[in-house]
């Protein structure tokens, strides 16, 4: 029985270690902004419905307010849905993609 999990051990720890998640995913906003923000502001922030975010410098206070209160068609988005925290994530988030659309060397710096 040892030996068995021993021998699943050495097949699937390697695996793990081979198959890496995708960059967004490994940076802390990714997730948030994929959940609550991609529908209408686009994959990696591009824009869609809503207007890109990419492109510019945010501010993170800046945007914690209109997240909060809205502004033109974008709705007000409660704690319940973002945490403070998660908004300064996904402002993080979106500056590494900035970055990344700089340089692309600069997504293995920003983990």
């Amino acid at each position: 029985m040892i030996l068995r999990f021993l021998i699943g051990a050495v097949v699937v720890f390697p695996l793990a270690i081979a198959t890496p998640a995708s960059a967004q995913e490994e940076h802390a906003g990714a997730e948030p902004y994929r959940l609550v923000c991609q529908t209408c502001h686009g994959e990696e922030a591009k824009g869609d419905v809503a207007p890109p975010l990419v492109g510019g410098a945010l501010d993170a206070d800046y945007v914690l307010a209109i997240v909060r209160e809205g502004f033109g068609q974008m709705p007000p988005i409660s704690t319940r849905e973002l945490t403070d925290d998660q908004v300064r994530d996904i402002v993080g988030y979106i500056d590494w993609l900035n970055e990344r659309a700089a340089d692309p060397a600069a997504t293995s710096r920003h983990r």
